[in-house]
Order: structure tokens, then C-alpha cells, then sequence
């Protein structure tokens, strides 16, 4: 979803044409979103996956336990590299499907 929201407001804004600049762009803009969103999530499931039975009652309390003791910042530890293996895999991913999408559009054109 926000690939798309971002490659489409970049070529309605004339910004960019919809080529490999656009579609880089928004594959690294929809990486910073997933990243954002998700970091939270997956520090709190790693802490409470990986602690003593008993120390947490549930997976929200780990996450107020986690707040008190670092503030918000705890959540985005570890965030860098979790945005580079999440924006690697968006540029591979949305390059090729742009790419795959520009053949079969052709193939469907000449039949």
C-alpha cells in the first residue's frame, strides 16, 4: 500500500516519471514505513519470547516494562538494520514486479 501511495503521488506531483528513480524511491519510503510500524512490535515479541517463564504476564505487559525502563527510543532498538533487510528485500521486490509488469503489458499489447 504505501508503495503505491508514494509512487503515485510522486508521478502526480511531476516529481518523477514512472521509471527506476520513482519506483527506487518508493520501495525505500515504503521500507521506512514498515520499519516505523513494525520495530515496535518486534522488539516487545523478542524481549517476551526470549525472557524467563513467569517474568512477563503477557506480551503487554513486557512492553510497559520495556517503556519505564528505556523510553520510547527501547522500541527502535535495533531498528537500522532491520530497515536495511526490509528496504533490500522492497527494492528487489517492488524493481521486479515493476519490471515483470512492463513485460506482460507488452506480451498483452501485440496479441
Amino acid at each position: 500500500v504505501t508503495y503505491d501511495t508514494v509512487k503515485t503521488a510522486i508521478i502526480r506531483k511531476g516529481w518523477m516519471e514512472d521509471a527506476f528513480p520513482c519506483h527506487f524511491t518508493s520501495a525505500v519510503c515504503a521500507g521506512v514505513v514498515t520499519t516505523t510500524l513494525t520495530s515496535p512490535v518486534d522488539v516487545v515479541k523478542t524481549r517476551y519470547v526470549n525472557s524467563s517463564p513467569g517474568e512477563f504476564r503477557s506480551a503487554v505487559q513486557c512492553a510497559g516494562v520495556l517503556a519505564r525502563e528505556g523510553g520510547f527510543k527501547i522500541f527502535y532498538k535495533g531498528c537500522v538494520p532491520s530497515f536495511f533487510r526490509i528496504t533490500g528485500w522492497n527494492l528487489i521486490m517492488f524493481m521486479s514486479y515493476e519490471q515483470l509488469r512492463k513485460v506482460v503489458a507488452k506480451k498483452l499489447k501485440s496479441y
